[in-house]
């Protein structure tokens, strides 16, 4: 394992994306976002992105210099085509809008497709959070043909579909919750398997169905698994609906859907149409210090609100410097090798002090 520093690494994966294309201010948006991601401990969504992208923009699939319009538009609702470019600056334009128009209809919804990969989903809804507003969002999306089994099921279907939420609270961090409706994120296993690992019982079935803790088996046919059995199913169909069908986007298991993209939908709520944002955000943090006041269980330590271990991983992180695999990183050398980018140190955690 190697560590580098986040603005190193962020420099680093720009000058990449310029190289391969992309205007300086996309490539910067989308660099900080995937090392942000990295940052919070959440690298199936970092930079070991990179190499997908690059082989998306190679394969015609991703317009680098593409820029998101909207093509319908009432007081409180927006549809966002991102015309397969970056999905991060898609979903910035689309969570910026949705924020604005928040600020005036107290309620606002956007759904955005054509879009390619947006990253870490809870970043868009904190962003929402930090401004005051709470943040919701759903995303569809995936390889044709998805990775997830139906409950009950041995064959792909459906795409990972996270739900996303931010909500604001006083003299704290928002609460961010975030998950996939599969067990795990595709990443997660991609990142067990670029660094020779086993992947726990649990996370997915081989090509016949059967459990499996070797990450090969997902990329020979294999599915993923719905988090909590039939209630993850639920939620994950219900992602394909708003975030794939009403945004006019499609659900990887459709022959309509031929390339992977997500489709998304915003909605963003004011605090002040319902109440006073004030005595709002003072009752919710009245309510994280009474969770957080529980006694921990044999085991735990204490109990984290959503969004806090990711905080703490973040602080670590930007002092200690970002872990990268050495199969990520040979990726990111080979394609920097490829486009004439200077490639910057990393040192081995072995040897990080020296």
């Amino acid at each position: 394992m190697l560590l580098i520093q986040a603005e190193t690494l962020a420099d680093f994966v720009g000058r990449i994306l310029q190289a391969a294309g992309a205007a300086q201010p996309a490539a910067t948006l989308v660099a900080d976002s995937l090392v942000t991601s990295n940052l919070a401990g959440h690298d199936s969504h970092g930079v070991v992105r990179v190499p997908q992208y690059l082989d998306t923009i190679a394969a015609g699939q991703l317009t680098p210099l593409a820029e998101p319009i909207v093509v319908q538009e009432t007081a409180a609702i927006t549809l966002v085509d991102a015309r397969h470019g970056f999905g991060q600056v898609a979903a910035r334009m689309a969570m910026e809008k949705t924020i604005a128009k928040a600020q005036t209809q107290g309620l606002a919804a956007t759904g955005l497709f054509n879009c390619n990969h947006i990253g870490r989903l809870g970043e868009w809804v904190q962003l929402a959070a930090e401004r005051g507003f709470i943040g919701l969002a759903f995303c569809n999306g995936g390889r044709p043909g998805g990775l997830v089994t139906p409950y009950g099921g041995s064959g792909r279907a459906l795409g990972t579909n996270p739900i996303a939420a931010a909500v604001p609270i006083a003299d704290r961090p928002p609460v961010v919750i975030d998950l996939s409706t599969s067990v795990v994120a595709e990443g997660k296993v991609r990142v067990a398997r670029n660094q020779g690992q086993a992947i726990p019982e649990g996370w997915i079935q081989d090509a016949e169905g059967r459990p499996s803790t070797n990450p090969e088996d997902l990329y020979a046919g294999g599915t993923l698994l719905p988090i909590a059995g039939h209630k993850g199913y639920g939620l994950s169909l219900l992602v394909e609906l708003l975030g794939g069908m009403l945004t006019g986007q499609s659900c990887p298991g459709l022959p309509t859907y031929t390339s992977l993209k997500n489709g998304v939908l915003f909605i963003v709520l004011a605090i002040e149409p319902f109440r006073s944002p004030e005595d709002f955000l003072k009752d919710g943090s009245a309510l994280c210090e009474l969770v957080k006041n529980v006694a921990p269980a044999p085991g735990f330590d204490e109990v984290l609100l959503p969004g806090e271990p990711e905080q703490r991983t973040s602080a670590r992180r930007q002092a200690e410097g970002i872990p990268v695999d050495e199969t990520t990183w040979g990726q990111l050398a080979a394609a920097a090798a490829k486009f004439g980018v200077a490639v910057p140190t990393a040192y081995s955690t072995k040897n990080k002090n020296q």
